[in-house]
């Protein structure tokens, strides 16, 4: 996608998830069809036709195993009457941000949304994204948003509130 600006990579050292060596070659992920090359995840769109099948490889990409296992690193509340009367335009947001997200980096995904009555709760597979994800709401809906980092661990707590 043109326009789209690079986000530094995310960080392997406190990420259990990522490999310390990537995988040699060009390598593919077997369920989201995400492609590892050039030490990064891209979508496969991205990857010119001529080397997207190159001795490829098959696993499950980070964000995939994440998924799987539930591996949550952020968790994004959303709370609050004003959550009531505007669920479906907050989640069709959070839906289009989770999408820019993938074209950006395909490993920030939501692993899990759960709804009840004034209340949304968000996991993601990154820190970053749950943050983003909080800035966004902040900046679209005004309110309040209060984050919280785990200091042993990458590890994001952010909540928006509208009343």
């Amino acid at each position: 996608m043109k326009g789209i600006v690079r986000r530094k990579a995310i960080d392997t050292q406190s990420d259990p998830y990522m490999r310390k060596a990537g995988p040699k070659g060009v390598t593919l992920c077997k369920k989201c069809g995400s492609v590892y090359r050039d030490k990064r995840w891209m979508k496969k769109s991205e990857v010119p036709q001529s080397l997207a099948y190159v001795n490829k490889t098959e696993v499950l990409c980070p964000a995939c195993k994440k998924v799987r296992d539930r591996f949550a690193q952020g968790f994004v509340t959303i709370k609050g009457a004003f959550v009531d009367g505007h669920r479906d335009e907050i989640i069709h947001l959070i839906s289009n941000k989770e999408k820019r997200a993938e074209h950006i980096n395909p490993l920030e995904r939501i692993i899990e949304m759960k709804e009840s009555k004034g209340l949304i709760e968000i996991s993601t597979t990154t820190d970053k994204f749950a943050q983003r994800i909080g800035r966004m709401l902040e900046k679209t809906y005004s309110g309040s948003v209060e984050f919280k980092w785990s200091d042993d661990v990458k590890l994001a707590r952010v909540t928006w509130t509208r009343q």
